[in-house]
């Protein structure tokens, strides 16, 4: 037994080195990826102006040092600090040979008081397995986790009691193995007459708008609710579904692509925005792409008039840095067109449309293809969302297992139910 799984282990690191080997490009087939690169942000970069930055003369300075780059390591590294300059989320590029997309430890880690900390572990995750804490911090920081999924890192932590350890955790991206659907919803006794109901999202995907009319089926009746959404890393535009049960109905944003925005040739106004063609009641990302390309780059997407299926109990919305993308733009679209209260911390200030192209071999690309701007003509791309009430996590919290956020949640739907009680 002994000497079958030592030559299963030699031939699986043999076939890992030749699966490693032929992924590698020579320096022409890597000066093709970075021209492909900024071919494609060329043309595909949702803002003709890039951000103000002289695009051509950028990629030209970073092209200049491609005869330093000896591997596809250094190549990819030195792609990143080029797309870097346009300081814009959704743009970065990723080899898609096996085991190298979006590694971590399976664990939420953010920065808590200007350390990186556990702020939540995967479940079946190998952190949590190997003994990783919520307060856990990484003493050398995220850098500590770089390599392929499924090696393993050498992580240093320091414990709660301010002990440190060192731990070997196998590199798992967060949310690994990943829910689906990611939501859950349940209802809350808070007091013997009154129910509150809570949502969490992690993503905002085709099917979501479904989801949704479950969940507000089961909580419609409740007499607050919580919707949590500190770990919500995007999706698509279903969000608006959910949101419309807590506002009237009307113009929500728009999204602008490259094409649009370079034939106006000017900044965005009102009435642009007036002009474009309206979408109600599509949230598949087929139905973003059909109305973008029937609206020649351009859709205004409207919130649903619900009627009597709008819910006219308080809501609190839970945000954090974890917010992005999809879920950046549901909070935003609570705080300035609903009752809602936001409680918890700035979200990640990371809102786009991308899309991924496979660039070449073993490459892929992803760029920001549209924008979006408010019905006055405002863009809000890449703006965090700040809550009216902010309650950040605390390492200390962290370490009794306290969530501050969901507790402050809380009490304010007992605080606002109980007002209403009195003043009958």
């Amino acid at each position: 037994m002994k000497l079958n799984s030592l030559a299963r282990t030699a031939a699986t690191l043999l076939l890992a080195a030749a699966t490693y080997a032929a992924a590698q490009s020579s320096d022409k087939s890597r000066a093709e990826v970075f021209d492909a690169v900024v071919k494609t942000v060329s043309e595909q970069f949702y803002d003709p102006a890039f951000h103000g930055v002289s695009w051509t003369d950028v990629h030209a300075r970073y092209r200049a040092r491609l005869g330093e780059v000896t591997s596809d390591v250094e190549l990819q590294r030195l792609i990143e600090q080029l797309l870097g300059e346009l300081k814009s989320s959704h743009l970065y590029v990723h080899r898609t040979v096996p085991g190298n997309s979006g590694v971590g430890l399976g664990a939420r880690i953010e920065p808590v008081e200007g350390v990186d900390t556990v702020l939540e572990l995967a479940p079946l995750s190998d952190a949590r397995a190997k003994g990783l804490k919520r307060g856990d911090r990484l003493v050398d920081g995220v850098s500590a986790l770089n390599g392929p999924a499924g090696t393993v890192a050498d992580v240093k932590v320091q414990r709660c009691d301010g002990s440190t350890t060192q731990l070997k955790i196998r590199r798992e991206r967060w949310q690994f193995p990943l829910e689906h659907p990611g939501w859950r919803w349940s209802r809350i006794r808070i007091a013997p007459d009154r129910i509150i109901g809570y949502i969490r999202i992690d993503r905002f995907d085709d099917g979501a708008a479904e989801l949704a009319d479950q969940a507000m089926a089961e909580l419609g009746r409740t007499q607050g609710l919580v919707i949590d959404v500190r770990s919500n890393s995007g999706g698509n535009i279903s969000s608006m579904r959910l949101a419309s049960y807590f506002m009237e109905g009307g113009a929500g944003f728009a999204l602008l692509t490259r094409s649009y925005l370079q034939g106006l040739g000017r900044p965005v106004t009102a009435a642009d925005i007036a002009s474009t063609p309206k979408v109600i009641g599509r949230y598949r990302g087929q139905d973003v792409a059909e109305a973008l390309t029937k609206g020649s780059g351009a859709a205004v997407f409207h919130f649903e008039d619900l009627g009597v299926k709008r819910y006219r109990a308080p809501v609190v919305v839970l945000v954090g840095p974890g917010t992005g993308s999809a879920g950046e733009g549901f909070a935003w679209a609570m705080k300035t067109r609903s009752n809602a209260r936001l409680v918890g911390t700035q979200s990640a200030g990371a809102l786009l449309s991308g899309e991924d192209f496979d660039i070449a071999p073993n490459w892929s690309l992803t760029v920001p293809v549209a924008g979006h701007w408010t019905p006055a003509g405002e863009a809000f791309n890449d703006k965090p969302v700040t809550p009216h009430e902010v309650v950040p996590e605390t390492r200390a919290d962290l370490c009794i297992e306290r969530d501050a956020g969901a507790e402050r949640a809380v009490a304010i739907l007992a605080g606002v139910s109980a007002l209403a009680k009195e003043s009958r």
